[in-house]
């Protein structure tokens, strides 16, 4: 795993779907906000992000990114996000930048390969401590 793509955010006062995704474009660029909260609207459209139980996977791929990287929002309070979807406790986004390079494209890849595991998201989605959190994300 190489840390610099990942960033912790554990216990997150976050109470609805615009407030996480205005959270995630935050972080992926807080010049270019507005903007990218549109694009995570949008690809929110096209299709479910759900990967597991009260667990989404919001992505998003843009020359506004500033660095690519992948967020885990664990939410203090699951929040209600769509009928079909039901409440959310743990968002894991990957933010990627238009033209990243491929090495790094290839390690996000193997990255989203450990998703398929339900019980191994399940452990990350309740777990309170950092540490132990950071210990939990498997190796990409």
């Amino acid at each position: 795993m190489n840390d610099k793509f990942i960033q912790v955010f554990l216990d997150s006062r976050v109470s609805s779907k615009a407030e996480l995704f205005h959270f995630i474009a935050g972080q992926a660029n807080g010049v270019e906000q507005e903007l990218l909260t549109e694009l995570l609207v949008n690809r929110e459209t096209v299709g479910s992000t759900l990967i597991a139980d009260q667990i989404i996977l919001p992505h998003l791929e843009s020359d506004k990114v500033e660095k690519s990287q992948i967020l885990f929002i664990s939410l203090e309070e699951p929040i209600d996000w769509d009928e079909a979807t039901g409440k959310v406790k743990l968002a894991i986004a990957i933010l990627l930048k238009s033209d990243e390079e491929q090495e790094i494209k290839q390690q996000i890849t193997r990255f989203t390969r450990t998703l398929a595991d339900e019980e191994y998201l399940e452990d990350l989605a309740n777990e309170k401590e950092l540490a132990s959190f950071y210990k939990k994300i498997r190796e990409f």
